[in-house]
């Protein structure tokens, strides 16, 4: 008896197919790169504004049961230092919210590094100005032009401010987050000195810090 061998070969892709499967792939990155790179910066901004708005809500609350804001300068170089410039920590430890302030852009270092290193909410005595000119940590603090009238001043000297401040955002996330929080839009790198949402120029890294405003009373 005669036993037949098939021999069974299997058909592999070709050099010319590989590489039109490489190129389709390099074709669909370079398309969906930036839409998945702008879904991402557009969630980090949502994400921002509405732990913005919840520290509003907190702060408002808090007013409400004690008729008053506690002045929180915001100098110390102890980050939960409720004495010396937290007032989200007064917020936590009233029960008003849950964590300290945080956000998705700009430095985020929760320490006790300086100052200007990381995300900090203050209530400062307000500075009465009718136009923001000069924009700096002290300043541009406690200090808004909200009604967009240089005629008119914002607020009274015995006021108190609460306001947050976010360093080293990129200047195209402090633009974005201008858009969404005042309806204004800006160049990628020219200051803004007006409403809740103030930031100066652009620095050679092309970041800048953010200015906030949350409540005054």
């Amino acid at each position: 008896m005669k036993i037949e061998r098939r021999t069974q070969y299997q058909q592999g892709f070709t050099l010319v197919e590989i590489i039109g499967v490489v190129a389709l792939i390099a074709v669909l990155a370079a398309v969906l790169a930036p839409r998945v790179t702008s879904v991402i910066g557009r969630g980090k901004i949502n994400s921002t504004s509405q732990g913005i708005a919840g520290l509003k809500t907190a702060t408002m609350d808090y007013i409400a049961a004690n008729s008053s804001l506690p002045v929180r300068a915001g100098t110390a170089a102890t980050n939960a230092a409720v004495a010396t410039g937290r007032f989200d920590a007064d917020l936590v430890a009233g029960g008003f919210t849950e964590k300290l302030f945080s956000c998705a852009i700009g430095s985020q270092t929760f320490d006790s590094s300086a100052l200007t290193g990381r995300t900090h909410v203050r209530s400062l005595a307000a500075m009465v100005s009718k136009t923001v000119s000069k924009l700096s940590s002290d300043y541009g603090g406690d200090c808004f032009d909200l009604d967009r009238d240089a005629a008119t001043a914002d607020f009274s000297a015995v006021q108190k401010v609460v306001s947050l401040f976010i360093p080293e955002v990129a200047i195209s996330d402090a633009v974005a987050l201008n858009k969404l929080l005042d309806g204004d839009v800006n160049s990628d790198s020219s200051e803004d000195t007006i409403g809740r949402c103030i930031y100066p120029a652009a620095d050679d890294e092309g970041k800048t810090t953010v200015y906030i405003y949350v409540a005054h009373y």
